[in-house]
């Protein structure tokens, strides 16, 4: 089954640097607020800044081919 996705590699590479650079932003204390888009996120809002990674991360897998999905091979044995 596949990803289907409103974004292309390219796009999903860039929402995944944006994504990584507003937690390196927030972890280093550099900032308290951090904001993508019309959203503005703050250091507390670091799980929902960790599953938009994931998400990204998943998705530029897909995308790019790397996802290997498990092959089911079915064998009906005859005696001939």
């Amino acid at each position: 089954m596949a990803i289907t996705t409103a974004y292309t590699l390219s796009e999903a590479k860039e929402m995944l640097a944006l994504w990584k650079g507003c937690e390196k932003t927030l972890a280093d204390g550099q900032a308290k607020a951090y904001k993508i888009g019309t959203r503005e996120f703050t250091a507390l809002d670091l799980p929902e800044i960790a599953a938009r990674i994931n998400y990204f991360s998943n998705v530029v897998e897909a995308l790019s081919g790397t996802v290997r999905t498990k092959r089911v091979v079915r064998v009906v044995p005859r005696d001939l």
